[in-house]
């Protein structure tokens, strides 16, 4: 994608996101939570989680940080919800595996695509995958 393409999927998909998050919201009644936090450049999140008959039934997710990571968590939520845990780190390595150039995987849906297709967007890869990786690492070291 040119740059003008990269500006412009931004300000049309990114900054919506960002103004509008799903879930942005503290949710103290929570099964639990996971930390995202990025020491770089200081993105900080709290993802809840609400856990029912062995599936995740809500996330919702609170913190500070710039429009790329507050939007990826955002979408990260949507398609996180009524998923097992075995789905949810399937879901999360498709889309880390996906912000690597040398790695292209299948769209996983048109979102996700946009956030993967941003990847180059100044150097804010860390960023987009700031809160998939906080939740796959979880996951996958956490019984749930």
């Amino acid at each position: 994608m040119t740059k003008q393409e990269l500006q412009q999927l931004y300000k049309c998909e990114i900054l919506p996101e960002n103004e509008k998050p799903y879930h942005f919201q503290k949710s103290l009644e929570a099964s639990f939570s996971i930390e995202a936090y990025n020491a770089i450049c200081g993105d900080k999140y709290t993802l809840y989680f609400d856990i029912s008959e062995g599936q995740i039934s809500s996330v919702y997710f609170y913190g500070i940080g710039c429009a790329l990571s507050k939007a990826s968590i955002s979408i990260m939520c949507k398609n996180m919800e009524n998923l097992n845990p075995e789905n949810i780190i399937n879901l999360s390595k498709k889309f880390i595996s996906g912000m690597n150039p040398e790695h292209p995987s299948k769209p996983i849906n048109k979102k996700i695509q946009l956030l993967q297709k941003l990847k180059d967007f100044n150097g804010r890869g860390d960023c987009i995958k700031l809160g998939w990786e906080a939740v796959k690492n979880h996951f996958e070291n956490n019984e749930v």
